[in-house]
């Protein structure tokens, strides 16, 4: 298939879908006014806040801010590839999809994936078989029943055994005709170093499967059920498995994620597994103590609530740290369970049992409150030695937080435990947040007005890009007026600056706004954005666009100048306490800028 005719394969399918149908095939919608309502799909709602618009053919939640168009909607639902999501709707349309061409790469790269992940399925059956039907696996059996794994359990993860030979695997498979090449590939077999023959990877241990999100088998985790060493082994990576991509028990954990709105994310495969087995279904494993972006967005997909149950030990501490800051960058609610009497999950859950478990989640700390505790648990605070370190290992923290009144209230916790001043600790955070920003635009990235208290989006400025983005996209006759008096720069919201940037470029081209297929060029976060501006009831003509448009420009502007202005003001005041006589400049500045917004207040 030719990108021509791809295109407008996917121009036909948008134009002719009906966004309420599709829809409802997921979520009951009710008709209300000119829109559709229900329960969003992808949180847990008991009042409807899903609103489908059907004549602008875009969703919006007003609960977890989800929009889009019907692809963002299939897409995020089935937890699918853009192409995937063309796929579905063009079978639910009952529209042939034209064929691609593929090259002889893809090609070969197809045939590739398909041996391994075949063989990779037979490797898992012949595991657990040795498991459950050989004398080899009674060990095994004894080792996983003593754990409390279950038969049911064993069969729902298809938990194996590799037999203590060296070479059971291979010899089987290759006399079932696999090529001793693709056992290679698959990481199934390991070549000696002399050159001369091939040994199986696994061996006397107990077996994990590892799918992927579509439940295909794309590796395995071993682990012995003696002292050997090491303890756990894993695939080595192939083409179909990248352990930065894969969580393990995804595939079984997705639906209760989606439906709960929350992930577990905790350490090894028996902590996911006896979870599971306690009915506790929304729980994955992060494949050891990494954890990567990649997993974080497979799980953002489907949850904006990630609680993270890693082992208490310091490896684990370490690991929850790295994991909260990917998170955090991603925009997600981490939270973080402390399993007391340093236990890991497995063995809390079998000890105490899942309702105990469920309270350790309902009290999970938040990211802040969390690392300001291993602060005080890593720190002997009781002399004034301690209650220094203690101070410097939590300013970068409350320095990096973005909620001025959860750092505030954090501050005063702090200062009682420690019986010092809260002035003594906000000091500290200023004089970070300057040393930091010292040699940097006082425009860019965090200043010293954020001291304290971070900037906080206006309700104004928002509604004023959003009115821009809706006049636009009703009227494009406004287009070149509005590029011509407005800067993508002067957009401070990411996503409505994504938004207008590519109306200009859409209009250059010739394209018709009006027609939302140039909304597929936009990310998910921009698309979800531009479904909630949609729905901005605007009644137009001539004379009150050209006004609307003037007002949301100098509101804009008026915004953006009393935010500069503060930020200056407070760098003068900062510079003149640490006796830096470039508050001189920095004063200058903040009364050239009010001079500015007084100007444009009269105009």
């Amino acid at each position: 298939m030719k990108d021509g005719i791809y295109d407008e394969f996917i121009d036909r399918l948008r134009s002719e879908s009906d966004i309420v149908s599709i829809l409802s095939d997921y979520v009951p919608l009710k008709k209300k006014g000119k829109n559709y309502w229900g329960c969003c799909p992808f949180h847990h709602e008991n009042t409807p806040s899903f609103s489908v618009t059907p004549d602008k053919g875009f969703f919006y939640c007003f609960g977890c801010q989800s929009g889009g168009n019907v692809f963002n909607f299939l897409m995020k639902i089935e937890n699918i590839s853009f192409f995937d999501a063309v796929k579905v709707l063009a079978q639910k349309m009952n529209i042939p999809l034209p064929e691609k061409e593929k090259s002889s790469r893809e090609l070969a790269r197809e045939r590739e994936n398909s041996k391994l992940y075949r063989v990779n399925e037979m490797a898992r059956e012949f595991f657990y078989a040795c498991l459950t039907k050989t004398v080899y696996g009674k060990k095994a059996r004894e080792y996983l029943n003593s754990r409390g794994v279950t038969d049911d359990v064993i069969e729902r993860f298809k938990i194996g055994f590799a037999p203590p030979a060296w070479d059971k695997l291979v010899n089987a498979f290759l006399e079932r005709g696999v090529e001793q090449e693709v056992l290679l590939r698959a990481g199934l077999i390991v070549e000696r170093n002399s050159g001369d023959g091939v040994y199986d990877r696994f061996r006397s241990r107990v077996i994990f499967p590892i799918s992927d999100a579509r439940g295909r088998v794309v590796g395995f985790g071993g682990r012995v059920i003696d002292d050997s060493q090491p303890k756990y082994l894993n695939s080595p990576e192939t083409s179909v498995f990248n352990k930065r991509y894969i969580l393990f028990g995804f595939d079984a954990a997705q639906k209760f994620i989606k439906e709960s709105g929350q992930a577990i994310v905790v350490e090894g495969y028996m902590d996911a597994i006896t979870a599971h087995a306690f009915g506790i279904r929304n729980v994955v494993a992060s494949l050891g103590t990494a954890f990567s972006p990649e997993q974080a967005k497979l799980l953002l997909r489907n949850a904006k609530d990630i609680f993270f149950a890693y082992d208490s030990d310091a490896a684990g501490q370490n690991a929850t740290v790295r994991a909260l800051s990917i998170l955090r960058n991603l925009g997600a609610n981490v939270r973080v369970i402390s399993i007391p009497d340093g236990k890991d999950p497995d063995e809390f859950i079998r000890k105490h049992g899942a309702e105990a478990f469920q309270l350790l989640i309902a009290e999970a700390a938040d990211i802040l409150e969390y690392q300001i505790k291993q602060a005080f648990q890593s720190i002997d605070y009781s002399g004034l030695e301690g209650k220094v370190a203690v101070v410097s290992k939590i300013v970068p923290i409350l320095a990096e937080a973005d909620n001025a009144v959860e750092v505030n209230a954090y501050i005063a916790s702090i200062s009682q435990t420690l019986a010092i001043d809260e002035s003594a600790i906000r000091s500290e955070v200023r004089k970070f947040l300057f040393q930091q920003q010292k040699d940097k635009n006082v425009n860019k990235g965090k200043n010293i007005s954020n001291m304290l208290v971070v900037k906080q989006p206006s309700v104004a400025l928002e509604q004023a890009e959003s009115h821009i983005v809706r006049l636009m996209c009703g009227d494009s006759s406004l287009i070149p007026y509005i590029r011509e008096k407005l800067s993508i720069e002067e957009i401070q919201g990411e996503n409505r600056r994504e938004i207008i940037n590519l109306i200009f470029k859409e209009y250059n081209m010739g394209k018709d706004i009006t027609d939302t297929a140039w909304t597929m060029m936009l990310s998910e976060a921009a698309n979800a954005e531009l479904s909630h501006i949609m729905l901005i009831d605007i009644q137009y003509n001539d004379t009150d666009n050209i006004k609307m448009v003037d007002d949301c420009i100098k509101n804009m502007r008026l915004t953006n100048l009393k935010f500069l202005y503060e930020q200056h003001r407070l760098r003068a005041d900062e510079l003149e306490r640490l006796g830096d006589s470039g508050f001189l400049q920095a004063l200058a500045e903040s009364q050239r800028i009010n001079d500015e917004i007084n100007k444009l207040r009269n105009l």
